[in-house]
């Protein structure tokens, strides 16, 4: 939705942010809200709200699938709103607006902010699953950077009487910045999303079979959709299979040098099924965008292919996309190359397998967030603690736990094609 108001205060561009909040409420999913607006002139340049969970118009699907996109948080979709369309609507660059939003942004959110230069501007806060969890504004979570731009660049608004909230955060960066809302609007922020958050925890999180019933996807015919889908998606999919899921080997490194050398950034995520079947890997497109990268790219494809196929109009797709195509909780993630740890990307990637896992599996080593390399400079140890910091929905949820591959052979081979990749590019270019 977009929209030419002007706005004069916190108070009426919260009001619109919180009226996206119930319109998320009435589509049962996330109860957040947000928009944008032009910190010199109180424009409103858009306005949306979560849409992780959307309902289908397919009647005939029943019940209908509705997880849509894990990674489609109100902050993302304002994210991504504006680099589609900031060079056709000739927007103001991203550090001259505040995405002004109705919670505190969870990691992958305040990941994607960081990176893509917003002012950000909140009401209720998210003792859970916040970036600023502890109500402190010192951003725990983030790395020191990170967290220093935080707070140059964040605030939090007072709340007027009888809950009298002091206004916290950057005095230059946000729009309306030390201004206060009306208790009643900043208590609907909260509410809203503490009525729904349980639910939508629950029904993402339980949209798919579990790997005992689930039936093997090389087993679809070349004519089944749900196969042409996933080779749609991904020229590797289905043509590759590790014998352990959870324990890739060298057969990995060719689909991921391959389509990292095509990407823009050179890296590529995997995603493995609990049979090992290779389902996609795909590569980032951050030249659309700074928060396009290739862990958000393959979360989101795939999502959207699920949500596509478990919807279709055809009985005989939903029922093989049923059977086949397993929530991504019960598959594993390979990243090429994990994100610099002391950056924005990498709170965004861990926040966003946080996001589309919801709930652990049953206990397993290793984790199904791997990856092959780390960038030069960085360790294991610093992953490690960029993980532990999170907030508690990551720590004690989703308990999210990325780790380097086990197969040292899948390390050589990916290390040795990544240098003569990134060689032959260099010499290209």
């Amino acid at each position: 939705m977009s929209t030419a108001s002007i706005t004069q205060s916190a108070q009426q561009a919260l009001a619109l942010a919180a009226n996206q909040a119930l319109l998320a409420s009435r589509q049962g999913t996330f109860a957040v809200g947000g928009c944008i607006i032009e910190n010199a002139t109180g424009k409103v340049l858009i306005a949306l709200h979560n849409c992780v969970l959307k309902p289908s118009s397919n009647l005939a699907a029943n019940p209908a699938f509705r997880l849509h996109d894990p990674t489609a948080h109100g902050e993302r979709r304002l994210i991504d709103w504006y680099f589609e369309n900031r060079q056709r609507l000739e927007l103001p660059p991203a550090n001259a607006l505040t995405v002004i939003t109705t919670l505190d942004p969870c990691a992958m959110c305040a990941g994607a902010l960081l990176a893509a230069g917003f002012n950000v501007a909140v009401s209720a806060h998210d003792t859970f699953a916040g970036v600023n969890f502890n109500g402190q504004f010192d951003f725990p979570s983030l790395p020191p950077a990170q967290r220093l731009l935080a707070q140059t660049t964040w605030g939090y608004y007072a709340v007027s009487a009888p809950l009298e909230r002091n206004y916290v955060g950057a005095c230059d960066g946000p729009v309306y910045a030390g201004e206060e809302v009306d208790a009643a609007t900043f208590s609907l922020t909260s509410s809203l999303f503490e009525v729904s958050v349980n639910l939508v925890h629950d029904e993402s999180s339980n949209t798919g079979l579990p790997p005992s019933v689930l039936t093997d996807p090389r087993e679809l015919s070349e004519q089944s959709r749900v196969r042409q889908a996933l080779t749609g998606l991904s020229p590797w999919s289905l043509r590759v299979k590790s014998d352990n899921p959870r324990i890739p080997g060298a057969e990995l490194a060719q689909p991921l040098i391959d389509v990292a050398s095509q990407a823009h950034a050179f890296n590529a995520v995997a995603l493995l099924d609990p049979f090992g079947n290779l389902l996609a890997c795909l590569g980032g497109a951050e030249n659309h965008s700074p928060i396009r990268t290739a862990f958000m790219e393959i979360t989101r494809a795939y999502a959207a292919l699920r949500w596509d196929l478990m919807n279709h109009d055809e009985a005989q797709t939903r029922s093989e996309a049923r059977q086949h195509l397993t929530h991504p909780r019960y598959c594993t993630f390979i990243m090429l190359y994990f994100p610099d740890p002391t950056g924005s990307e990498a709170v965004m990637t861990l926040g966003a397998y946080g996001s589309t896992v919801e709930r652990p599996t049953a206990p397993s080593f290793p984790s199904n967030l791997q990856y092959v390399l780390l960038p030069d400079g960085s360790t294991a140890k610093d992953v490690a603690q960029l993980a532990q910091g999170l907030p508690p929905f990551y720590t004690h949820n989703v308990q999210v736990a990325p780790c380097q591959v086990l197969d040292e052979e899948l390390v050589r081979a990916a290390q040795c094609l990544s240098d003569h990749a990134q060689r032959v590019g260099s010499a290209d270019g």
